[in-house]
């Protein structure tokens, strides 16, 4: 389905309307923790080397496309995480606070009174920015568009029985907030350049901001993860696929 001139609860959607009433959510792509305390220090640089997805914030960056960037460390705080009662991550300790690393071992001993301040200062401001921002382009194009931005390891960091090989892309959807002409879009463009594509593996689902989350369908929502061995070398980022990449994304929203 071309989506160009939808309609839209009966609104008809012109090019500018359909790419201001998208959000690209870029949440793991800084490195920089505002405060180590707690942390263990020599267990640091290789969660950050493992868990950070590099260069997503260039990657994404996309002409008159409008961007919410976490500008921390997942380790300091998880934006992408739940609130712990509805976290399945926070039982190995990697809810939004993380108390333990990709191996399992402890990275950051547990200080509820710091938990509490990162949660009021960078959790809850994070997701109080994400709501109002979606909540302006539903008032203004009664609509949101959330892409849901990440990378991912070649090699899972927890293996998955019977995993395959990788796939370049990893599409995200939500059964509730994912439309199928979207999901079918972004499986063609994708796979029409010649990536290897897959939904849903090896990570699901995409990030909706809690007070809509399977309540609201005027918010839409998918993921975009890529492969980091399309733009890395080991641990080095080759910018020349960076900026391949980046307009790659860029062609994705000229095409919608």
């Amino acid at each position: 389905m071309n989506i160009k001139n939808s309609t839209v609860s009966g609104m008809s959607l012109f090019k500018d309307d359909i790419l201001d009433s998208y959000i690209l959510h870029i949440p793991h792509s800084s490195t920089h923790i505002p405060n180590i305390e707690g942390f263990i220090l020599n267990k640091i640089e290789q969660n950050i080397n493992l868990l950070t997805d590099w260069a997503t914030d260039q990657i994404f960056d996309v002409s008159n496309v409008e961007k919410i960037v976490a500008e921390y460390s997942r380790l300091f705080c998880d934006v992408e995480r739940f609130e712990d009662e509805l976290e399945p991550m926070v039982d190995v300790g990697r809810g939004f606070y993380y108390t333990h690393g990709y191996d399992g071992t402890e990275l950051r001993k547990l200080d509820t009174t710091l938990k509490s301040l990162i949660k009021e200062n960078y959790y809850n401001k994070h997701h109080s920015l994400f709501y109002d921002k979606v909540k302006e382009k539903i008032n203004k194009h009664d609509v949101c568009y959330i892409v849901d931005c990440h990378s991912f390891n070649d090699n899972p960091i927890v293996p998955f029985i019977d995993q395959p090989k990788s796939p370049d892309i990893c599409i995200g959807v939500d059964d509730f907030h994912t439309p199928t002409y979207l999901k079918n879009y972004t499986l063609n463009y994708f796979s029409n350049l010649g990536y290897s594509v897959e939904i849903n593996n090896p990570y699901s689902g995409c990030i909706i901001p809690k007070p809509y989350f399977k309540i609201n369908n005027k918010v839409k929502g998918i993921m975009i993860e890529v492969n980091k061995r399309l733009y890395m070398d080991e641990n080095n980022i080759i910018t020349e696929k960076v900026e391949e990449l980046k307009t790659v994304m860029n062609g994705y929203f000229e095409e919608l």
